[in-house]
């Protein structure tokens, strides 16, 4: 493998960080979702929801004063919407820890087989399918949770104590910057594929060239002198 094809592998390590960055802030912060519902009884009564994917929190403020409660997403998709709820919700949990594995994996291969010369193809495989298991995980986890947002949180993300008081979420939701990382982060991990397979491409080519011509192709050339 020559240097310049090996710098392009390398490459792909910052990528893999870079995508490792993204989806450690995707899944710490609690911006998934958010919202700004309203009050039916008052036009002053205003609120802010932030959902992640484990916890988030409600600030509501009925007109003389914002108060704060804590949500466990967990048991708020199990008890508020459902069974189904539940496994978008689990879809989306799971695709984005494998694919925060993966891209582990594809750093550490990428600086493997950056640092070696030879020729075996073992981690360079073993590089592809990280990478492409990552952008499977990710697409699996952001797909999840635009079903979970239209179905589900698009109609409501208040807790059925908060709708009881004549508060409302319909048509007020839109998803946060959380998700929208998940995405990028899947872009990365695609131009780190394309940039493997033009790092194959190349070094394949490369050896084709400086390949010793066959014993064939010699017999051919003595028999023509």
């Amino acid at each position: 493998m020559s240097m310049r094809t090996r710098a392009l592998v390398f490459s792909t390590f910052f990528g893999s960080c870079l995508a490792i960055g993204l989806l450690l802030v995707s899944m710490t912060s609690n911006h998934w979702v958010q919202a700004t519902p309203r009050r039916n009884s008052s036009a002053e009564a205003k609120g802010e929801v932030n959902l992640g994917l484990f916890y988030g929190n409600q600030h509501l403020n009925p007109g003389f004063g914002v108060r704060t409660f804590p949500v466990d997403v967990y048991t708020f998709v199990r008890t508020e919407n459902g069974e189904t709820s539940f496994w978008l919700w689990l879809l989306t949990t799971l695709g984005t820890g494998f694919g925060l594995l993966a891209c582990a994996v594809a750093a550490i291969a990428a600086v493997l087989k950056s640092a070696s010369a030879a020729k075996k193809g073992g981690t360079m495989v073993l590089l592809l399918a990280a990478n492409i298991s990552a952008a499977g995980a990710q697409v699996v986890a952001f797909g999840a949770w635009l079903v979970q947002f239209y179905k589900y949180f698009t109609l409501n993300v208040l807790l059925a104590e908060h709708q009881q008081q004549h508060w409302y979420s319909t048509g007020l939701a839109y998803l946060g910057y959380s998700f929208y990382l998940v995405v990028i982060s899947t872009i990365v991990v695609l131009l780190n594929i394309a940039v493997l397979l033009y790092a194959e491409r190349r070094d394949l080519r490369d050896r084709q060239r400086l390949e010793p011509p066959s014993d064939d192709k010699n017999k051919a050339a003595i028999m023509l002198y």
